[in-house]
């Protein structure tokens, strides 16, 4: 049987080609994953068919909806702390024309938290450029070149824009008055009150404010106002840290009973991390609390801080020796061989040491003074505690200092960090003068030259680098022995020069650091053989340096009439 074929023949469906369709299909499905929070897919899709709009307000109806999607989602980033995203998305946004100026400010802050200042900068002041509203974009700025780029002047200038369009902001105001006293110091006095005293009036119980206003006023003397503020500062929930202020400007307005006190509040300070405390002394394990009779106890004295510390507070062991059974001293090995040369009387040990040692209380060596019951006027020992055997000073004399009847002066013209951050330091070219006298020999105690300033000294000055010969602070002490006096400011040198008993002229800046409550006479109370020569203003180094050039030509022109007068030749 023959089977027919039909024959099936398939009709063509017609396909609508319209992109219309297609567009309005991808919008919505971006639309859809955007509001549904799935930006990365909604984005995506929106990235992909900006391109393929021909019409032009079509495209940029759709580009607007993409940047405020996108905008929302930077944004998401940015509270997130993901802020490298919100960075991400913040570039795409910038390839579209019409994006919100606020981007810059945005992609700023984002750099800010990631730690790019200098990026984060550009971008904020291209924002300040453009924007018609500078919003709170000077506050940023300011912020970020005062915590990031420590450019305190520009930070100053950022602040007191933003306080245009925020007259009634008192961290603007606190900001500008500290900023004025650490960046100026004695200068614009009028400005740091004013700009304190207004964010007082705006708020009176913010404890900051009142430690800030408390603090200019003591940098200025005006005792009975920092006197008002500190108080204030007492019912305020005080830190370590105000504490501690408290007690620098109890100490260095002669007030020592309670100054040293407060002092001790350094262990507990919330910045201790940028301190050097050896570990025992932020225990309380074996402390003596001052109240314990310790006339049969055995006593450990430990270093704090600094070789300045040390070599200073050391003087106060006669007395310690006079209230216990016995004495030990821990110090800082490059001290050792000095102390014991100077027959302190006591043992000496490391730090590394202190297992092997039996005591039965320590002591922080800054915390004699309250131990001594010391007062402006009983300080001890003041013209002098240190020594080394003269057969050790001949031998350095031997070896390293020019065998000639030129004046020899040592000088020391920077030291730590801490000494930096106090505007303690003199610029080297300050002391050019020095080493363009006639028979004189400058000889250099820095043992590092940090900032290189001894490399650029000029042809005609006269400097010899003795620091580099120092093993030890004894080395130092040999050195000083064979200068006929020192030129220094406030540094461990200065500290061993008065130690030692070296006629020295010491050079002070116009704020000075809390110790020395006396920076005008003869001498600085600590140490008789110190006579101090202070900047008028601060940073006026070439007043105080005048001064000791007209005092070395006295001891020139007196050498010089000795010799004449040795000889018997009239004058």
């Amino acid at each position: 049987m023959q089977v027919s074929k039909r024959l099936v023949v398939r009709k063509e469906i017609p396909m609508d080609n319209s992109k219309d369709l297609i567009i309005s299909l991808d919008e919505a499905m971006a639309e859809y994953y955007c509001k549904n929070n799935n930006f990365p897919r909604g984005l995506e899709i929106y990235r992909e068919v900006i391109p393929t709009i021909l019409d032009e307000a079509e495209q940029n109806r759709i580009v607007n909806q993409y940047i405020n999607y996108a905008l929302q989602y930077a944004q998401q980033m940015s509270l997130d702390k993901k802020y490298i995203e919100a960075i991400e998305q913040y570039r795409d946004i910038m390839k579209y024309s019409g994006f919100p100026i606020n981007v810059y400010k945005n992609i700023g802050l984002c750099m800010k938290s990631i730690g790019n200042a200098d990026l984060a900068i550009k971008f904020l002041k291209r924002f300040e450029e453009i924007s018609p509203d500078k919003e709170d974009v000077y506050v940023y700025l300011a912020d970020l070149t005062y915590t990031d780029i420590k450019d305190n002047k520009k930070a100053i200038e950022y602040y007191e824009k933003a306080l245009e369009r925020n007259k009634n902001n008192f961290s603007i105001y606190n900001m500008l008055g500290h900023l004025y006293s650490t960046c100026y110091q004695d200068k614009f006095k009028e400005k740091q009150i004013e700009y304190l005293t207004r964010a007082f009036e705006l708020a009176p119980n913010n404890r900051i404010v009142v430690k800030n206003l408390a603090y200019v006023y003591g940098k200025f003397d005006e005792i009975q106002k920092a006197d008002e503020f500190y108080q204030k500062l007492m019912y305020l929930n005080p830190t370590h840290s105000d504490l501690h202020a408290y007690g620098a400007y109890l100490v260095r307005h002669k007030r020592f009973s309670e100054g040293f006190k407060f002092l001790q509040h350094r262990f507990q300070k919330e910045d201790l991390k940028n301190v050097s405390f050896p570990q025992l002394l932020t225990t309380k394990k074996k402390r003596w609390n001052m109240k314990v009779d310790i006339k049969d106890k055995n006593i450990l004295v430990h270093f704090e801080q600094g070789f300045g510390d040390s070599i200073m507070f050391v003087r106060f062991i006669d007395e310690l020796k006079k209230l216990c059974k016995k004495v030990m001293l821990v110090v800082q090995g490059s001290l050792i061989s000095l102390f014991e040369d100077s027959k302190l009387g006591v043992e000496i040990y490391t730090e590394e040491q202190i297992p092997n040692i039996n005591f039965d209380y320590y002591i922080p060596m800054m915390d004699l003074p309250i131990v001594c019951e010391t007062q402006p006027d009983t300080i001890p020992k003041a013209s002098g505690y240190l020594r080394v055997p003269k057969s050790k000073i001949n031998t350095y004399k031997k070896e390293h200092i020019n065998d000639n009847d030129k004046i020899k002066i040592g000088i020391a013209y920077e030291g730590t960090l801490a000494s930096k951050e106090t505007d303690r330091d003199i610029p080297l070219t300050y002391l050019y003068p020095l080493m363009q006298l006639p028979d004189v020999e400058v000889y250099s105690f820095q043992v590092d030259d940090l900032t290189n300033q001894m490399d650029k000294i000029p042809e005609n000055c006269n400097l010899i680098r003795l620091g580099k010969t120092f093993k030890n602070w004894e080395d130092t002490a040999c050195a000083m022995n064979c200068m006929d006096f020192m030129v220094t400011t406030d540094n461990g040198v200065m500290n061993l020069a008065g130690a030692l008993g070296i006629k020295t002229f010491g050079l002070f800046n116009r704020i000075v650091e809390w110790r020395w409550f006396k920076t005008q006479g003869d001498d600085i109370a600590w140490y008789k053989s110190i006579k101090p020569f202070q900047c008028p203003t601060s940073g006026a180094w070439e007043i105080p340096v005048g001064e000791v050039i007209k005092e070395i030509d006295k001891i020139r022109c007196k050498k010089i009439a000795d010799k004449i007068k040795s000889k018997g030749v009239k004058v």
